[in-house]
Protein backbone atom coordinates (compact mmCIF):
# COMPACT_ATOMS: atom_id res chain seq x y z
CA UNK A 1 0.00 0.00 0.00
CA UNK A 2 1.15 3.69 -0.82
CA UNK A 3 1.90 6.49 2.15
CA UNK A 4 -0.83 9.12 2.28
CA UNK A 5 -0.25 12.32 1.07
CA UNK A 6 0.54 14.84 3.87
CA UNK A 7 -0.55 17.94 1.82
CA UNK A 8 -3.97 17.72 3.54
CA UNK A 9 -2.84 17.50 7.26
CA UNK A 10 -0.16 20.22 7.07
CA UNK A 11 -2.52 22.68 5.01
CA UNK A 12 -4.54 22.54 8.15
CA UNK A 13 -2.06 22.64 10.20
CA UNK A 14 -0.86 26.30 8.31
CA UNK A 15 -4.26 27.52 9.23
CA UNK A 16 -4.57 26.88 13.00
CA UNK A 17 -0.96 28.35 13.19
CA UNK A 18 -2.12 31.54 11.38
CA UNK A 19 -5.29 31.96 13.56
CA UNK A 20 -2.92 31.48 16.64
CA UNK A 21 -0.81 34.09 15.59
CA UNK A 22 -3.26 36.49 14.92
CA UNK A 23 -5.04 36.62 18.07
CA UNK A 24 -2.19 36.88 20.10
CA UNK A 25 -0.84 39.80 17.26
CA UNK A 26 -4.43 41.19 17.77
CA UNK A 27 -4.17 40.60 21.59
CA UNK A 28 -1.30 42.75 22.00
CA UNK A 29 -2.03 45.74 19.48
CA UNK A 30 -5.51 46.56 21.87
CA UNK A 31 -3.51 45.82 24.94
CA UNK A 32 -0.84 48.73 23.95
CA UNK A 33 -3.40 51.23 24.17
CA UNK A 34 -1.60 54.02 22.55
CA UNK A 35 -0.03 54.66 19.62
CA UNK A 36 3.67 53.98 20.86
CA UNK A 37 3.47 50.40 20.96
CA UNK A 38 5.86 48.50 18.17
CA UNK A 39 2.58 47.25 16.27
CA UNK A 40 1.48 50.79 16.09
CA UNK A 41 4.80 51.46 15.21
CA UNK A 42 5.25 48.91 12.47
CA UNK A 43 1.10 49.92 11.10
CA UNK A 44 2.37 53.70 11.05
CA UNK A 45 6.09 52.60 9.06
CA UNK A 46 3.80 50.36 6.29
CA UNK A 47 1.24 53.46 6.09
CA UNK A 48 4.20 55.96 5.11
CA UNK A 49 5.87 53.40 2.37
CA UNK A 50 2.34 52.56 0.78
CA UNK A 51 1.52 56.15 0.56
CA UNK A 52 3.16 57.03 -3.08
CA UNK A 53 1.47 53.94 -4.52
CA UNK A 54 -2.26 55.04 -2.98
CA UNK A 55 -1.32 58.27 -4.56
CA UNK A 56 -0.25 56.56 -8.00
CA UNK A 57 -3.59 54.26 -8.01
CA UNK A 58 -5.62 57.70 -7.40
CA UNK A 59 -3.98 59.16 -10.01
CA UNK A 60 -4.96 56.38 -12.43
CA UNK A 61 -8.19 56.62 -11.04
CA UNK A 62 -8.95 60.20 -11.31
CA UNK A 63 -9.52 60.08 -15.58
CA UNK A 64 -12.49 57.86 -15.14
CA UNK A 65 -13.80 59.38 -12.74
CA UNK A 66 -13.74 62.81 -14.04
CA UNK A 67 -15.11 60.76 -17.47
CA UNK A 68 -18.29 59.89 -15.25
CA UNK A 69 -18.66 63.28 -13.84
CA UNK A 70 -18.65 64.61 -17.14
CA UNK A 71 -21.47 61.67 -18.37
CA UNK A 72 -23.07 62.33 -15.21
CA UNK A 73 -22.98 66.33 -15.54
CA UNK A 74 -24.52 65.62 -19.32
CA UNK A 75 -27.26 63.58 -18.57
CA UNK A 76 -27.67 66.16 -15.14
CA UNK A 77 -27.98 69.26 -18.29
CA UNK A 78 -30.31 67.19 -20.33
CA UNK A 79 -32.50 66.37 -17.37
CA UNK A 80 -32.28 70.68 -16.03
CA UNK A 81 -33.41 71.64 -19.82
CA UNK A 82 -36.39 69.33 -19.87
CA UNK A 83 -37.32 70.79 -15.91
CA UNK A 84 -36.51 74.71 -17.69
CA UNK A 85 -39.15 74.14 -19.83
CA UNK A 86 -41.88 72.02 -18.36
CA UNK A 87 -41.47 75.12 -16.07
CA UNK A 88 -41.89 77.61 -18.66
CA UNK A 89 -44.88 75.94 -20.16
CA UNK A 90 -46.64 75.98 -16.30
CA UNK A 91 -45.95 79.89 -16.34
CA UNK A 92 -46.92 79.81 -19.83
CA UNK A 93 -50.39 77.99 -18.42
CA UNK A 94 -51.15 79.91 -14.94
CA UNK A 95 -50.34 83.46 -17.04
CA UNK A 96 -52.73 82.49 -19.71
CA UNK A 97 -55.29 81.38 -16.35
CA UNK A 98 -55.22 84.52 -14.59
CA UNK A 99 -55.44 86.43 -17.85
CA UNK A 100 -58.85 84.24 -18.53
CA UNK A 101 -59.96 84.65 -15.22
CA UNK A 102 -59.52 88.56 -14.90
CA UNK A 103 -61.51 88.39 -18.32
CA UNK A 104 -64.15 86.25 -16.75
CA UNK A 105 -64.61 88.81 -13.78
CA UNK A 106 -64.83 91.67 -15.63
CA UNK A 107 -67.18 90.49 -17.74
CA UNK A 108 -69.49 89.49 -15.13
CA UNK A 109 -68.88 92.96 -12.97
CA UNK A 110 -70.25 94.71 -16.18
CA UNK A 111 -73.13 92.06 -16.48
CA UNK A 112 -73.88 92.80 -12.24
CA UNK A 113 -73.38 96.28 -13.22
CA UNK A 114 -76.51 96.88 -15.20
CA UNK A 115 -79.12 99.37 -14.29
CA UNK A 116 -82.71 97.96 -14.26
CA UNK A 117 -83.71 101.06 -15.76
CA UNK A 118 -81.98 101.38 -19.19
CA UNK A 119 -81.81 98.76 -22.27
CA UNK A 120 -78.41 97.40 -23.09
CA UNK A 121 -77.23 96.10 -26.06
CA UNK A 122 -75.52 92.56 -25.73
CA UNK A 123 -71.81 93.20 -24.64
CA UNK A 124 -69.21 94.16 -27.40
CA UNK A 125 -66.03 93.76 -28.19
CA UNK A 126 -63.45 96.36 -28.95
CA UNK A 127 -62.21 95.33 -32.92
CA UNK A 128 -60.90 98.68 -34.07
CA UNK A 129 -58.00 100.22 -32.01
CA UNK A 130 -58.09 104.44 -30.94
CA UNK A 131 -57.57 106.84 -33.65
CA UNK A 132 -55.51 109.66 -34.16
CA UNK A 133 -54.44 112.72 -32.00
CA UNK A 134 -57.41 114.39 -32.63
CA UNK A 135 -59.47 111.83 -33.43
CA UNK A 136 -60.28 109.76 -30.56
CA UNK A 137 -62.39 106.94 -31.88
CA UNK A 138 -62.84 103.01 -31.79
CA UNK A 139 -65.14 99.78 -33.66
CA UNK A 140 -66.72 97.18 -31.91
CA UNK A 141 -68.68 94.66 -33.27
CA UNK A 142 -72.43 95.00 -32.57
CA UNK A 143 -74.82 97.66 -34.56
CA UNK A 144 -78.26 97.70 -35.88
CA UNK A 145 -78.92 94.26 -35.70
CA UNK A 146 -78.40 94.60 -31.83
CA UNK A 147 -80.48 97.83 -31.42
CA UNK A 148 -77.72 100.01 -31.93
CA UNK A 149 -78.26 103.49 -33.07
CA UNK A 150 -76.15 106.50 -33.38
CA UNK A 151 -75.69 109.18 -30.91
CA UNK A 152 -76.10 106.33 -28.01
CA UNK A 153 -74.32 106.30 -24.65
CA UNK A 154 -71.13 103.45 -24.37
CA UNK A 155 -70.23 102.28 -21.03
CA UNK A 156 -67.89 100.06 -19.10
CA UNK A 157 -68.47 98.53 -15.29
CA UNK A 158 -70.71 100.61 -13.36
CA UNK A 159 -71.70 102.21 -16.16
CA UNK A 160 -68.69 104.43 -16.66
CA UNK A 161 -69.48 106.47 -19.69
CA UNK A 162 -66.69 106.40 -21.98
CA UNK A 163 -68.18 107.38 -25.41
CA UNK A 164 -71.19 107.54 -27.95
CA UNK A 165 -72.07 105.93 -31.26
CA UNK A 166 -71.91 108.12 -34.13
CA UNK A 167 -73.21 107.72 -37.27
CA UNK A 168 -71.31 105.21 -38.49
CA UNK A 169 -73.19 102.43 -37.70
CA UNK A 170 -73.45 98.88 -39.88
CA UNK A 171 -75.51 95.99 -39.10
CA UNK A 172 -72.78 94.71 -37.18
CA UNK A 173 -70.88 97.13 -36.10
CA UNK A 174 -70.44 100.60 -34.82
CA UNK A 175 -68.02 103.61 -34.31
CA UNK A 176 -67.44 104.95 -30.52
CA UNK A 177 -66.42 108.63 -30.32
CA UNK A 178 -64.81 108.39 -27.14
CA UNK A 179 -64.98 111.34 -24.33
CA UNK A 180 -61.71 112.25 -25.17
CA UNK A 181 -62.22 113.21 -28.78
CA UNK A 182 -62.64 117.36 -29.19
CA UNK A 183 -65.86 116.84 -30.68
CA UNK A 184 -67.35 115.24 -27.68
CA UNK A 185 -69.52 117.20 -25.32
CA UNK A 186 -71.77 116.30 -22.47
CA UNK A 187 -73.46 117.95 -19.79
CA UNK A 188 -72.30 117.01 -16.70
CA UNK A 189 -72.27 117.65 -12.66
CA UNK A 190 -70.14 117.25 -9.75
CA UNK A 191 -70.64 116.07 -6.68
CA UNK A 192 -68.82 114.81 -3.88
CA UNK A 193 -67.80 111.47 -3.14
CA UNK A 194 -69.41 111.55 -0.01
CA UNK A 195 -72.22 113.31 1.31
CA UNK A 196 -75.60 114.58 0.15
CA UNK A 197 -76.93 114.34 -3.49
CA UNK A 198 -77.74 117.77 -3.23
CA UNK A 199 -76.44 120.55 -1.36
CA UNK A 200 -77.69 121.75 1.86
CA UNK A 201 -80.15 124.83 2.32
CA UNK A 202 -77.83 128.02 2.35
CA UNK A 203 -74.69 125.66 0.73
CA UNK A 204 -73.01 126.53 -2.48
CA UNK A 205 -74.98 124.62 -5.41
CA UNK A 206 -72.59 121.58 -6.61
CA UNK A 207 -71.19 122.36 -9.96
CA UNK A 208 -72.73 122.26 -13.43
CA UNK A 209 -71.14 122.52 -16.69
CA UNK A 210 -70.20 121.12 -20.23
CA UNK A 211 -67.87 118.36 -20.46
CA UNK A 212 -65.31 118.49 -23.16
CA UNK A 213 -61.37 118.25 -24.24
CA UNK A 214 -59.96 121.51 -25.23
CA UNK A 215 -57.35 122.71 -27.78
CA UNK A 216 -54.95 122.48 -24.55
CA UNK A 217 -55.67 118.53 -25.11
CA UNK A 218 -57.27 117.90 -21.36
CA UNK A 219 -60.94 116.81 -20.16
CA UNK A 220 -62.42 119.24 -18.66
CA UNK A 221 -65.72 120.67 -17.39
CA UNK A 222 -66.67 124.27 -19.10
CA UNK A 223 -68.79 127.21 -17.95
CA UNK A 224 -68.83 126.27 -14.03
CA UNK A 225 -69.71 128.96 -12.05
CA UNK A 226 -67.37 131.01 -10.18
CA UNK A 227 -69.75 130.81 -7.19
CA UNK A 228 -70.48 126.49 -7.59
CA UNK A 229 -68.92 124.01 -5.14
CA UNK A 230 -65.95 122.07 -6.85
CA UNK A 231 -62.86 120.34 -5.02
CA UNK A 232 -60.68 118.04 -6.30
CA UNK A 233 -61.61 114.68 -6.04
CA UNK A 234 -65.37 115.57 -6.78
CA UNK A 235 -67.26 112.68 -8.72
CA UNK A 236 -68.32 113.92 -12.30
CA UNK A 237 -71.51 112.56 -13.76
CA UNK A 238 -73.53 112.97 -16.95
CA UNK A 239 -76.60 115.79 -15.76
CA UNK A 240 -79.39 114.52 -17.87
CA UNK A 241 -81.42 117.48 -17.92
CA UNK A 242 -80.60 121.14 -18.82
CA UNK A 243 -83.32 122.96 -16.88
CA UNK A 244 -86.50 121.19 -18.38
CA UNK A 245 -84.65 119.66 -21.48
CA UNK A 246 -83.61 116.25 -21.47
CA UNK A 247 -80.14 115.93 -22.89
CA UNK A 248 -78.51 113.39 -24.91
CA UNK A 249 -77.21 110.71 -22.28
CA UNK A 250 -79.29 109.41 -18.84
CA UNK A 251 -78.55 111.34 -15.34
CA UNK A 252 -76.21 109.55 -13.06
CA UNK A 253 -73.42 107.83 -15.62
CA UNK A 254 -69.82 108.46 -14.05
CA UNK A 255 -67.08 110.08 -16.17
CA UNK A 256 -64.21 110.75 -14.04
CA UNK A 257 -63.34 112.61 -10.83
CA UNK A 258 -62.02 116.34 -10.54
CA UNK A 259 -57.54 116.32 -10.71
CA UNK A 260 -57.45 120.04 -10.37
CA UNK A 261 -59.72 123.46 -10.15
CA UNK A 262 -58.29 126.92 -10.19
CA UNK A 263 -60.04 130.68 -11.07
CA UNK A 264 -58.69 133.84 -11.38
CA UNK A 265 -60.37 137.30 -10.18
CA UNK A 266 -60.66 138.03 -14.47
CA UNK A 267 -62.23 134.83 -15.02
CA UNK A 268 -65.57 134.21 -15.33
CA UNK A 269 -65.78 130.55 -14.74
CA UNK A 270 -63.77 127.94 -12.89
CA UNK A 271 -61.00 126.02 -14.71
CA UNK A 272 -61.64 122.66 -14.02
CA UNK A 273 -59.45 119.50 -15.12
CA UNK A 274 -60.83 116.35 -15.30
CA UNK A 275 -59.20 112.93 -14.94
CA UNK A 276 -60.96 110.19 -16.63
CA UNK A 277 -62.18 106.92 -14.89
CA UNK A 278 -61.35 104.31 -17.62
CA UNK A 279 -58.88 105.79 -20.34
CA UNK A 280 -59.20 104.66 -23.72
CA UNK A 281 -56.20 102.57 -24.68
CA UNK A 282 -57.64 100.00 -21.67
CA UNK A 283 -61.17 99.53 -23.55
CA UNK A 284 -61.99 95.61 -24.40
CA UNK A 285 -65.46 95.05 -24.00
CA UNK A 286 -68.08 98.07 -23.91
CA UNK A 287 -71.81 98.10 -23.54
CA UNK A 288 -74.21 100.12 -25.58
CA UNK A 289 -77.16 102.00 -23.55
CA UNK A 290 -80.17 101.43 -26.04
CA UNK A 291 -83.02 102.99 -24.16
CA UNK A 292 -83.74 104.62 -20.35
Amino acid sequence: MGRKKPGAASGLMGLVILCMASLVLFTVYVKEGDEKGPLHTVQLGAAEVLRPARSLLNLAASPFEAAGERIGNAFDGTHEAELEEKAREYEEDAAEAARLRQENERLRSMLDAEESTFEYAPLARVVAPVGGPLTQTVTINVGTDEGVRPEQPVVVGDNTLVGRTTSRVTKNTAEVMLITDQGFAAGVRIVPPTGPAEPAEGEAPYGQGLLRTGWEDYLGVEYVDLGARVEKGDFVVTSGRAGERELLFPPGLLVGTVETVSSQDIDQYKKIVVEPTVRPDDLQEVRVITGW
